[in-house]
């Protein structure tokens, strides 16, 4: 009889424990991101993690696609160890705002909606730096003005307001634009009631949307990112007038545009899977910086914007997951720009690029110098 209760307790403890894989205990890391290609070294990096995962991967670590785009399997030794779950989510405050819901663990979007969250209370953190640059103003093709002195003194002679778009509130290209305008003394304003200002801001929820309100004559032109630009100027509805860094005063060259920002719960509860995905990027990272071809074919197959458009729109971009002395030099900008246009009102005001770094960065998942 003991034998007995002994054989059951221990086919009761195999069935609990799990024999091999239970797919049901597995946890989900589930990662967003905006689907353009300031994000391409994830789009590269599990695509090239299951294709070649010695070059890519860490020592007995695979990536086993499930469903293209959607559902991977982060396996080591043979066993899986993470479902990884990718997801399309909005650009702006919307990748934080999911972070702080924790409907998603990872998201790559822009550094300033990121900053902008932690300011407001929200405990996400910036995980890595990941891309530079690759932002445009353009113009409708019949303004104008072809380059930002003439669109300065038409801004400044303007009877009406012109309408210039942007994708959300805390978009990066917004921000430096905005600190543009500041600077050259036009007026401007995001109340489009308000007819006594040079420029109306206007709110088109969604680079998606940047193109279309273009072409359809709601905007005269926008700050925006790529691939957005290139796709518009492939299609003849918009003239690039500047990179936004080049614009006066200059402040913003080679500025940090998208990070790498995570959940306290993700880093806590599924920190091998984080440390994982952070190494395979860099590798993602250091394929974009050596294959132009190689990066705009992903961009494409990932996207669907054209692999000449992905090559122009790439080339404007850096691409880096170093937190080097010069990125927190160019995000100290980000945090003078954002506290001069009063973007941060609580956790972060009148707070110091070092003070901000203690608050909102944690690196420690990159291992740099391995």
């Amino acid at each position: 009889m003991r034998k007995l209760k002994l054989a059951i307790k221990i086919a009761m403890c195999a069935v609990l424990c799990g024999c091999g894989e239970n797919k049901e205990t597995v946890k989900s890391l589930k990662i967003g991101h905006v689907g353009h290609d300031h994000h391409l070294s994830l789009f590269i990096a599990l695509d090239m993690a299951e294709q070649n995962p010695k070059e890519f991967c860490p020592p007995n670590v695979t990536i086993k696609k499930i469903k293209d785009k959607e559902r991977y399997e982060l396996h080591k030794n043979n066993v899986n160890i993470m479902n990884v779950d990718i997801v399309k989510v909005g650009g702006g405050s919307k990748m934080p705002t999911a972070l702080a819901q924790n409907i998603i663990d990872i998201g790559y979007g822009g550094v300033a909606p990121v900053l902008a969250a932690v300011d407001k209370g929200s405990p996400i953190k910036i995980i890595s730096p990941l891309h530079s640059k690759g932002d445009s103003f353009v113009l409708n093709p019949k303004f104008p003005a072809n380059n930002w002195d003439e669109f300065v003194k038409v801004a400044k002679c303007a009877e009406s307001p012109i309408k210039i778009g942007y994708k959300s509130p805390v978009a990066v290209a917004k921000i430096i634009f905005e600190n543009a305008l500041t600077h050259e003394e036009i007026s401007f304003s995001s109340d489009i009631i308000n007819g006594n200002v040079k420029v109306h801001l206007v709110n088109v929820k969604g680079g998606g949307k940047l193109n279309v309100s273009l072409s359809n004559g709601i905007i005269d032109g926008y700050a925006g990112n790529n691939p957005f630009p290139a796709i518009g100027a492939e299609k003849g509805i918009l003239k690039i007038i500047s990179d936004l860094e080049n614009l006066p005063p200059r402040d913003f060259i080679n500025h940090p545009c998208c990070c790498i920002a995570a959940s306290p719960e993700s880093l806590k509860n599924k920190t091998e899977a984080v440390k994982i995905l952070m190494s395979i990027n860099k590798k993602a990272v250091e394929l974009i910086n050596r294959d132009l071809n190689k990066s705009a074919q992903i961009a494409n197959r990932w996207i669907g914007s054209s692999v000449e458009v992905e090559k122009k729109s790439i080339a404007t971009s850096g691409y880096s997951m170093n937190p080097s002395k010069d990125w927190h030099k160019t995000m100290s900008v980000w945090v003078s720009a954002m506290n001069k246009l009063g973007f941060f009102k609580k956790e972060l005001k009148g707070l110091s690029e070092n003070e901000i770094s203690k608050k909102a960065y944690d690196f420690q998942y990159l291992n740099i110098n391995e």
